[in-house]
């Protein structure tokens, strides 16, 4: 009868750690690779990138754009508020805009623009900046 020095067959608690490690490993990675990040550029309208945090999808847009200082905000958002601003935007749903830039345009038209106007106008806005965080 002849010997074996090793063992053919792994035991079953080492089967099933490599594989608990494999499936964790593959969990984590997935948990952040489907994040959505919505992110502001000036001049142009908020749009959504996928990434796994905010350091990769601002490197990714400095690599695109000419001036990285454009770069306004990267907010990480959930699937429902994309869905739901998708939908919206489909529908034909206008995007809300301040009211004040509105009468600031509709002013310098009319050629009506004062200093007084002008700083009511800008109070507006840092109110509302305040209310939205």
């Amino acid at each position: 009868m002849e010997m074996r020095t090793s063992k053919p067959y792994k035991t079953m608690k080492s089967i099933l750690k490599i594989k608990t490690n494999s499936f964790l490993d593959t969990y984590k990675k997935n948990l952040f690779s489907e994040a959505m990040w919505k992110v502001e550029v000036e001049g142009f309208p908020p749009f959504y990138m996928d990434g796994n945090s905010a350091g990769e999808v601002k490197m990714a847009l400095k690599k695109k754009l000419k001036k990285p200082k454009e770069i306004v905000s990267i907010k990480r958002i959930q699937k429902t508020d994309w869905k739901k601003n998708v939908m919206d935007r489909i529908a034909g749903k206008e995007i809300p805009v301040d009211e004040s830039e509105e009468q600031v345009k509709q002013w310098i038209k009319e050629e009506t623009l004062t200093d007084d106007l002008l700083v009511d106008a800008i109070k507006n806005v840092m109110k509302e900046r305040i209310k939205n965080g």
